[in-house]
């Protein structure tokens, strides 16, 4: 038994976290570590198991999504907790820049379908010596590639010729890099003296899917100095969906000449949304949607009597069909904090609690 436990621990694996374990290559792996003598197959089979189930639970052993978002754990002062819900959305990215002196790590990324959060590490003699603040960014942005963006164009219009696409991707390009506003906060790791960066970024929209993306910061300015750059990484954000969907149809509340019904909800990590109906048909144009808006601002949920609010606005949308009626969707920002969507057990509407058993719960796709 000591033999085997020596063994183990004498392989050069370097096992990596998560989905890049493969028993087949750590079978070859295990093979070439041994010494050159008859090779027992049962030996190498029993390794290579233990080591694909170690490095299965790599991620949530190593704790490493808390530390690195422990700024939006459950609970701040025990991140720990919140480590396999982080991983539910995580991808480890693990690259590195150095730019005068600095050197800039992003870690990883996690991502609901809605908000991207990134961290990133400076190190170096010349660092920061910021304990929470937030950071200018200008010039900084995350955008879908130039290769992704060339290629979605050929695919959505293939009567384009190059120089067109050419013409479209430098149009597009800077509006994208214009209109990119990342949220970026500093942090201090007093232990090893680094400064972590989490960076922000809201889409509400399916961009990030499968796509290639580029984060590029520059001119990072704090309150004692600013780092110049530029530090640029390409990556692709992995889509893991933790959303927790229902559907029905319950009253939210009356109103003159109408009631408002709540036709299905979802609640993901870091945000939540209902969509909504009217009961009667109302004449083209002719209905107060402010105070539709109002009534459906959906601010707040509640996880095991707990209240959560959004840490930033909240918005909707809404329409009306050829036959007058109305429907739409609320959604809140997104959440300071992360959540367990499943245990999300109401959302205030309108400032209204709808109970969430009152709809029935659907599957997460």
């Amino acid at each position: 038994m000591n033999d085997w436990y020596d063994l183990t621990n004498s392989l050069d694996t370097n096992v990596p976290p998560l989905d890049e374990v493969s028993r087949t290559r750590i079978e070859k792996r295990i093979r070439a570590a041994l010494p050159r003598r008859k090779k027992h197959r049962w030996l190498i089979a029993a390794i290579a198991a233990v080591l694909v189930l170690t490095a299965c639970g790599y991620a949530v052993a190593t704790g490493q999504f808390s530390q690195w978002f422990r700024q939006v754990a459950e609970d701040p002062a025990e991140p720990e907790a919140s480590e396999e819900l982080l991983v539910g959305i995580g991808t480890v990215i693990g690259q590195s820049q150095t730019a005068d002196g600095v050197t800039m790590t992003l870690h990883g990324t996690i991502w609901d379908g809605n908000t991207m959060l990134l961290s990133l590490t400076l190190t170096g003699e010349d660092i920061p010596s910021c304990l929470w603040e937030r950071v200018g960014a200008k010039g900084s942005w995350l955008r879908q590639s130039e290769t992704e963006m060339r290629k979605a164009l050929s695919v959505q219009s293939p009567h384009m010729t190059e120089e067109e696409i050419d013409q479209m991707v430098d149009a597009i390009w800077k509006d994208l890099v214009r209109f990119s506003h990342l949220e970026i906060t500093g942090t201090r790791d007093d232990e090893t003296g680094s400064c972590y960066l989490l960076v922000k970024d809201e889409s509400r929209c399916s961009l990030y899917e499968s796509n290639e993306l580029v984060l590029h910061l520059e001119n990072l300015e704090f309150h004692d100095m600013t780092i110049a750059g530029p530090f640029e990484f390409t990556f692709t954000a992995q889509q893991k969906d933790a959303t927790v969907r229902y559907t029905g149809r319950t009253l939210l509340a009356h109103r003159e000449g109408y009631d408002i019904y709540v036709t299905g909800a979802e609640v993901s990590p870091f945000h939540a949304k209902i969509t909504y109906e009217l009961s009667v048909p109302l004449p083209e144009g002719q209905y107060d949607s402010e105070a539709i808006h109002s009534a459906t601002v959906t601010d707040r949920i509640r996880v095991n009597g707990e209240e959560y609010r959004p840490a930033n606005s909240w918005g909707g949308t809404i329409e009306q069909d050829e036959d007058g009626y109305i429907r739409g969707s609320a959604y809140t920002g997104s959440f300071d904090r992360i959540v367990d969507p499943t245990q999300v057990e109401a959302l205030r509407i309108g400032g209204i609690w709808l109970e969430l058993d009152t709809l029935m719960k659907g599957p997460s796709t």
